[in-house]
C-alpha cells in the first residue's frame, strides 16, 4: 500500500472499519494523518539508505511504510496485536519490515541489540509515536542504551518534550531532565497541532530529536551513584538538599558526613535538588564517591 493512503483520514477511517478496530485511549492509539508532519520525523532521522531503524509503535503502518524505501531494514514493536490482521494488509509489500508485537517495556532490548550485531545488523537509531503513559518510561530505558544507539527521534505530547529540554531550576525540570542531557544532546524539531492525528487528541505534540553521545560528556565518577543521587533529590521537590541526600543515603552515609560534603564542592545545603544543574550533580557524585570509597562503603 502507499504509504501516502496512509496519511489520509478517509483511508484510516476505511482500514480501521474494515477491520472493526476501535483506537484505545489508554494505549494512546491517535495515528498520524498528515505529511508535513511524516516527512519532518523522516527527515530528522538523517537516513542513510545502509540504516536498521527501530520503530516503536507500528500503529496502522504509517511512519514504517514511509521509511521502508529509504532504509536498510525496519523491526518495529507494537503492544496491540489486534493491529496484527490490518497490518498484514497495510505492510504486505514491504520486504524490510519486521513486525514485533510485544510490549517493548517488557522487552530485553540489550539481549536483542546483541543478536542483531551477531548477525552484522546493526540498528543505532529509534523512532516513535510514543503514547504519553510510556513515553517517560520508555525514553529513560531508550537513553540508557547508549552504547548501541546514536540518534532517536521520537513524537511525544508537549509536556513530555519540555522535560526532555528543561533546565534546572525550571518547573519542568525532572530527573529526566537530567538523564536526557547526561546521555544526550536533545533538540525540539516542530510542534505539532492537534489535527495532525486520528482521532485527534486533546494536547499539543513536540517531535524531539536525541544525539545520543557514545560516551557522556560529563565524569560523574560513578554512574549507578549519579543517577541515585538525582533520583534522591528529585524524590521530594521542596526538600532541602542536605535532607533528600540524608533521607536516602542513611544507612550509608550521615548527615553531617553529607553536609561536609556539599560545603567542600561549594553548594548550598540549603538549596533544593531541583536547582543543581547536571554540572553540579556530577561535582557531587565523584564527592559522595570519593568519601564513599574512603570509608569501604559500596551503593
Amino acid at each position: 500500500m502507499n504509504n501516502l493512503k496512509l496519511i489520509s483520514p478517509k483511508e484510516v477511517n476505511r482500514l480501521l472499519t474494515k477491520y472493526d478496530f476501535k483506537c484505545k485511549k489508554r494505549l494512546g492509539q491517535n495515528f498520524l494523518v498528515d505529511q508535513n508532519t511524516l516527512q519532518i520525523i523522516i527527515d530528522s532521522l538523517k537516513l542513510d539508505q545502509e540504516d536498521c531503524i527501530l520503530e516503536v509503535g507500528t500503529g496502522i503502518g504509517t511512519l514504517t511504510s514511509a521509511l521502508s524505501p529509504r532504509v536498510k531494514q525496519i523491526i518495529s514493536f507494537e503492544k496491540d496485536k489486534k493491529l496484527a490482521p490490518l497490518l498484514k494488509e497495510s505492510l504486505y509489500s514491504l520486504d524490510n519490515t519486521e513486525v514485533i508485537f510485544e510490549d517493548i517495556m517488557n522487552f530485553d532490548l540489550v539481549k536483542f541489540f546483541e543478536k542483531k550485531r551477531k548477525k552484522g545488523e546493526k540498528i543505532e537509531k529509534i523512532v516513535g509515536n510514543l503514547p504519553y503513559y510510556i513515553s517517560l518510561a520508555l525514553i529513560g530505558k531508550i537513553l540508557e542504551l547508549n552504547k548501541y544507539l546514536k540518534l532517536a527521534v521520537f513524537l511525544v505530547q508537549k509536556e513530555v518534550g519540555e522535560r526532555l529540554l528543561a533546565k534546572a531550576g525550571s518547573k519542568e525540570y525532572s530527573i529526566l531532565s537530567v538523564v536526557t542531557q547526561y546521555y544526550s544532546r536533545a533538540e525540539k524539531i516542530h510542534l505539532v497541532p492537534p489535527t495532525v492525528f486520528y482521532p485527534k487528541p486533546k494536547v499539543n505534540s513536540m517531535i524531539i530529536r536525541l544525539n545520543i553521545y557514545t560516551e557522556p560528556p560529563i565524569n560523574v565518577g560513578d554512574e549507578k551513584l549519579f543517577l541515585s543521587i538525582v533520583k534522591a533529590s528529585f524524590r521530594q521537590r521542596r526538600k532541602r538538599l542536605i535532607n533528600s541526600l540524608s533521607n536516602y543515603f542513611y544507612d550509608k552515609i550521615n548527615k553531617l558526613e553529607i553536609k561536609s560534603i556539599l560545603k567542600n564542592i561549594n553548594l548550598d545545603k540549603n538549596r533544593r535538588g531541583e536547582t543543581l544543574t547536571l554540572e553540579e550533580f556530577a561535582a557531587l557524585s565523584i564527592a559522595m564517591r570519593e568519601k564513599l570509597s574512603s570509608e569501604g562503603s559500596n551503593i
